[in-house]
């Protein structure tokens, strides 16, 4: 009862226009005032403690990480490197938009910065080259997905966070579901060039200047900035030589000196911006958390999917369908909401039911913000797409088509990893054991 009562009170906030972390706190505070065995004043423990983690601090600090790489201007030398390794092979410019989206996802972690970043250069060239405005504007938007999979995500941190699993191990285990969507998706790109004939395109229009040499040395030189980022942070954690938020810490002044020393970029206002934008996108996390901290305590209190776990345990409930199902509803709910803030609900909604039915904390946690992902692809709340459509000077709708085919491909990704979940356990087990 209590939980269709705050499920009511919920989605009336949000019909009147309520902000989301409002309404999650208002939803979870009128049962604890008519509850005399609860005093308000567990409402402000639990905000402040869920926001005293010592975990939490690496979304501030991996995201002024992120805003300092764009003083870097490294989006050129991934597109370099992209080239260098594709060559000339049929679809090469798709396939470079996927493997930089790889190597920008793997120093920032993010979608939306992924697709405002690479897509001003990739999505006019791939159009220039022969593809669709559409094909062009989907495969940079579903590309920008594994910016979410691969260390360091943002939403794997959430995630962690949320559901009180190691994010080192989240960051490991997610390194080969981010390599296998890619790997998927250039599967598909060079089907499609090839049936659509789709030609090579001149180094001058993907930024590489008229008469420089493609150099395997020089993309090598280009690759030491962002590849070291990764190393540092990924090889760090394997070693066990600091936590995800030392390495967030880490990171943050490797950037800060790369940017400042040797590329250059002094001037101090854009310092002063970029830590700016870090606290307001940092700000917006935590009151995602702190409003889900509450909602989670008066479900725990009340006890209210006991009755779930209960059913889904009794009728011997396989984990493989349970991550099915999971798959199907954060997809439905990535649609319609934004990642962070369907995962800050229902990830502590159904963490009882993943504990009782055996399931390994990072498989499900990387097909949660797998699936959740994907929902920036998907109309109506499809971020990336609405990005790249801009860009490609095209519509949502007119890309339907090519959206439907990538999710299809991407669901079928998650499937693989359902059934074989050694591909996210892998990487954990052998080096943090």
């Amino acid at each position: 009862m209590i939980l269709w009562i705050v499920l009511a009170i919920f989605l009336i906030c949000l019909l009147m226009g309520v902000p989301v972390a409002f309404s999650i706190i208002i939803a979870s505070v009128v049962p604890i005032i008519f509850e005399p065995m609860v005093s308000l004043t567990q409402v402000a423990s639990t905000l402040s403690q869920s926001l005293n983690s010592f975990t939490l601090l690496a979304i501030p600090l991996f995201i002024l990480a992120g805003q300092l790489i764009n003083l870097t201007k490294v989006t050129d030398d991934l597109i370099y490197i992209s080239k260098s390794l594709v060559g000339n092979i049929k679809g090469s410019l798709a396939h470079m938009n996927i493997i930089t989206s790889i190597f920008f996802g793997a120093i920032s972690g993010s979608s939306i910065a992924d697709v405002a970043s690479l897509g001003r250069i990739m999505i006019p060239a791939m159009i220039r080259a022969g593809y669709s405005r559409e094909f062009s504007a989907t495969i940079t938007a579903s590309a920008s997905t594994i910016g979410s999979i691969i260390p360091p995500s943002i939403l794997l941190i959430v995630y962690g966070a949320l559901a009180q699993t190691s994010v080192a191990g989240l960051f490991i285990a997610g390194i080969i579901p981010g390599i296998l969507v890619g790997v998927v998706q250039m599967a598909y790109a060079y089907f499609y060039a090839s049936k659509n004939n789709v030609g090579a395109i001149s180094n001058e229009e993907i930024g590489i200047e008229t008469g420089e040499m493609l150099s395997k040395k020089v993309a090598l030189k280009k690759s030491i900035f962002p590849v070291s980022l990764f190393l540092v942070i990924i090889v760090g954690i394997m070693a066990g030589l600091f936590t995800a938020t030392e390495a967030a810490a880490i990171a943050v002044m490797y950037v800060f000196i790369i940017a400042f020393i040797f590329k250059k970029q002094r001037n101090i206002k854009d310092y002063i911006e970029a830590v700016r934008k870090a606290v307001i996108d940092s700000s917006i996390i935590y009151i995602l958390i702190a409003s889900a901290a509450i909602l989670s305590w008066v479900l725990t209190y009340y006890q209210t999917l006991d009755p779930l776990v209960n059913f889904l345990i009794e009728n011997e409930f396989s984990p493989t369908m349970f991550l099915i199902l999971l798959t199907l509803l954060y997809f439905a709910l990535g649609t319609f909401m934004e990642p962070n803030s369907a995962m800050l609900i229902f990830v502590p909604l159904l963490l009882p039911v993943k504990i009782g039915l055996g399931i390994d904390p990072l498989v499900a946690g990387i097909v949660t913000v797998m699936a959740i992902r994907l929902g920036t692809v998907t109309p109506p709340y499809g971020l990336s797409s609405l990005l790249a459509s801009q860009i490609a000077g095209t519509n949502v709708l007119k890309m339907m088509k090519h959206i439907l085919i990538f999710c299809l491909l991407y669901l079928i990704t998650i499937l693989i990893i359902i059934f074989f979940p050694t591909l996210v356990t892998f990487l954990p087990e052998t080096f943090m054991e």
